[in-house]
């Protein structure tokens, strides 16, 4: 590709499209990158509850919504995955499998992507009983018994969601539930779920489909009949491609100044791979806009 973009953004979540936006707005040529779909991790929550302006939203209509406005704009968005890149020269390079794209400034919106149990036959059922969105797959086994892994607010989000669908939903949790009072209050007025304290997933059983969790509790091996197993234990940076590019934390969070300048000159972070981000979408969305403006400052 032979055309010099203003910015590219890597990243087409909440963080991503709001720094679009603002850029498409000033007027710059710039493109999102999105390998899977435009929203973000927001398209995989239920009901949200908690971003200014709406008293309850769902996740999946508010990821539309932000998509939608984008396109209104006339904002491009190139549905590729960003294998590797350059930042080496005053003139940014990104690579996808099929092309290469160069800009005067890069902004780093990928978020976080799922945590795995690994465990025996999680690779094995993955799209067959195993899954990481309950609202995406949850209506799949509507009328069934099911198991959330997880001690956080996602994964009683998750359980709360299924508990309307479901016939029984397990909740396996580790340590004890690590939510708000909240969440805990939602929790306890769901009937059909049961909460596993203490409870260790050790391996998933099936044919061709999950039919059984294996689970360690009270040192003691038992098992659950079930059609599904939802994990929900957490989210790691997806950002093993900027390795060596820009600086990164022990945990694989970027690293960044006030500015959300990262250690590549020209290089901003937004959202939840940035260190000290605090993972909510207002937050998101407020890194989008100081990191496209600091960005444009940076062009000027």
């Amino acid at each position: 590709m032979n055309d010099i973009f203003d910015i590219l953004i890597i990243g087409g979540g909440p963080a991503g499209i709001t720094a679009g936006i603002y850029a498409k707005r000033a007027g710059k040529k710039v493109a999102i990158f999105e390998k899977f779909v435009p929203g973000g991790q927001v398209a995989q929550i239920g009901e949200i509850e908690n971003y200014t302006g709406f008293k309850k939203v769902n996740g999946f209509d508010l990821a539309q919504n932000f998509y939608n406005h984008a396109k209104s704009l006339g904002l491009q968005f190139l549905m590729e995955e960003v294998l590797k890149v350059d930042f080496s020269g005053e003139i940014k390079k990104v690579f996808t499998k099929k092309n290469e794209y160069k800009a005067k400034a890069v902004i780093l919106a990928t978020g976080c992507k799922t945590r795995e149990l690994n465990i025996a036959g999680e690779q094995e059922f993955k799209g067959r009983g195993v899954s990481y969105c309950a609202v995406c797959d949850g209506n799949f086994f509507k009328g069934q018994e099911v198991a959330v892994v997880g001690s956080g607010d996602s994964a009683v989000s998750d359980a709360i969601y299924l508990a309307g669908i479901c016939k029984k939903v397990y909740v396996l949790t580790k340590n004890g539930f690590k939510v708000s009072n909240y969440s805990q209050d939602e929790l306890d007025k769901c009937e059909n779920v049961e909460v596993l304290n203490s409870a260790m997933s050790a391996q998933i059983l099936g044919s061709d489909k999950v039919e059984s969790l294996i689970f360690e509790q009270d040192n003691k091996k038992k098992e659950l009949k079930l059609s599904a197993v939802f994990v929900a234990i957490g989210r790691t940076p997806d950002t093993e491609f900027l390795k060596g590019q820009v600086e990164l934390n022990e945990k694989g969070y970027v690293k960044a100044n006030a500015d959300l300048m990262t250690s590549a000159s020209g290089v901003f972070v937004c959202g939840d791979i940035r260190e000290g981000s605090i993972r909510q979408i207002v937050c998101a969305t407020s890194d989008g806009a100081l990191a496209v403006t600091k960005a444009m400052q940076f062009l000027r």
